[in-house]
């Protein structure tokens, strides 16, 4: 029996387009032979997509490790300090990075920082997925964010991550794009912990991602399989790269595997 984990964007699920009939075909097979199959993404537990979680899995770790859930129970959740959101949001202000802190329940934005919807395209989609859940923090009455997400906009943030590496884990994306994690705190020690929980070892774990939030966990699993639409930090460090999203590599990873 395996342990599998899914990122979600740019290997389960593409937002804006429906999710391959074989990637679901090939999760359902897999749980049929009896493995335990996860989500593992950087999103937090409330912006986990119902068409994804409507596919059938045995649990989720979520917002890069930070949350953790097996069968309905949750495992796991570490919540930002008050000390440590106040030093982000005043570090994101004075380099006026539009920011969200992503928590299980709520996102929150900076009316100070936000911008246009259009200057990010994730802005707009929380707008339009969770509106009643997506909060300023100038309104909040608590704030309960696992983690951070930011686009730096007209500026080098270079600075502003060197301020915050002592304390944070920062993953660049793209120029100006960037999550922030709490210190101990990965999709390979949130896979850890549920196999802990399982008393399933990591050689017991595969992992299938394709950025550079998943490369952690690439490397952490027994077998880590990178997306043929993978980034090359992901794609480096995998021991198997299978074909793109959309010319079904969930499936054919799983069967590469001898899984399927």
């Amino acid at each position: 029996m395996k342990a599998v984990f899914f990122d979600i964007d740019g290997t389960l699920y593409q937002a804006g387009k429906p999710i391959e009939s074989s990637t679901a075909e090939a999760l359902a097979l897999l749980r049929e032979r009896g493995h335990l199959v996860f989500i593992c993404t950087g999103r937090s537990k409330i912006m986990i997509p119902k068409e994804v979680t409507d596919l059938g899995f045995d649990g989720a770790v979520a917002a890069c490790g930070t949350y953790g859930s097996y069968r309905g129970e949750e495992l796991f959740s570490y919540s930002l300090k008050e000390k440590e959101l106040k030093q982000m949001i005043s570090l994101f202000r004075e380099y006026n990075a539009m920011y969200i802190l992503e928590g299980s329940e709520y996102i929150y934005y900076d009316e100070e920082t936000v911008g246009e919807p259009e200057e990010d395209w994730y802005i707009q989609y929380i707008k339009d997925t969770i509106p009643h859940r997506f909060v300023s923090v100038q309104k909040a009455e608590r704030i309960d964010a696992q983690k951070a997400s930011i686009h730096a906009r007209n500026m080098d943030p270079e600075e502003l991550y060197k301020k915050l590496r002592g304390d944070y884990e920062v993953l660049e994306h793209v120029f100006g794009v960037a999550e922030f994690l709490p210190k101990g705190h990965s999709k390979a020690n949130g896979i850890e912990r549920i196999l802990q929980h399982l008393g399933m070892q990591r050689e017991d774990a595969v992992a299938v991602g394709d950025s550079i939030n998943d490369v952690d966990m690439l490397k952490y699993a027994g077998t880590g399989i990178c997306m043929g639409n993978g980034s090359e930090p992901a794609k480096a460090c995998a021991d198997y790269i299978t074909l793109p999203i959309e010319e079904g590599g969930i499936f054919h990873a799983m069967k590469h595997l001898g899984l399927i």
